[in-house]
């Protein structure tokens, strides 16, 4: 009997706990964003960002213009000249416009993602590219998080 009076209530007492990231009720979701690309970008990193937020979505209220920046920087070079570990940088600077064409953010976010050179050029070039996709995946969620934040304080006012 005790059991089931703290059972009972544990389901009915509310902990007060609200979702952050919910689609409904002025919760910013990832279908009211549309991307843009400026400039040229990587196979690699428009599929990864593509995957994350989606391409001219439909209805959308909000258009995200991209603009990627990658660079790729020697780390450890040996003293024969070669190098041995490669880091990868990508840059995302991005404005985010609503429908009215006002820009509400503009900001950047960056993702790192480091390799050691392997002897095959075949699988240097995988790991290379899967390199590329971490790297994007962590600035494309850092600029997720961004724009959520903003477009929450945005919708509360």
């Amino acid at each position: 009997m005790r059991y089931l009076i703290i059972l009972v209530f544990f389901v009915t007492a509310q902990c007060g706990f609200t979702p952050m990231y919910k689609l409904e009720s002025g919760g910013v979701g990832l279908d009211q964003l549309s991307i843009q690309f400026v400039g040229e970008v990587e196979n690699e990193i428009e599929e990864e960002l593509k995957n994350l937020i989606g391409k001219n979505q439909e209805g959308s209220s909000y258009i995200v213009s991209i603009e990627v920046k990658k660079d790729q920087v020697p780390i450890i070079i040996n003293e024969n000249g070669t190098v041995s570990k490669y880091q990868i940088d990508i840059a995302l600077f991005f404005k985010v416009k609503n429908n009215l064409d006002e820009v509400i953010l503009e900001s950047v976010s960056v993702g790192f993602a480091q390799y050691d050179v392997l002897t095959s050029e075949i699988d240097n070039e995988d790991l290379q590219e899967q390199m590329v996709r971490s790297a994007t995946n962590d600035a494309a969620s850092l600029m997720i998080t961004k724009i959520q934040s903003k477009l929450s304080l945005i919708n509360d006012n």
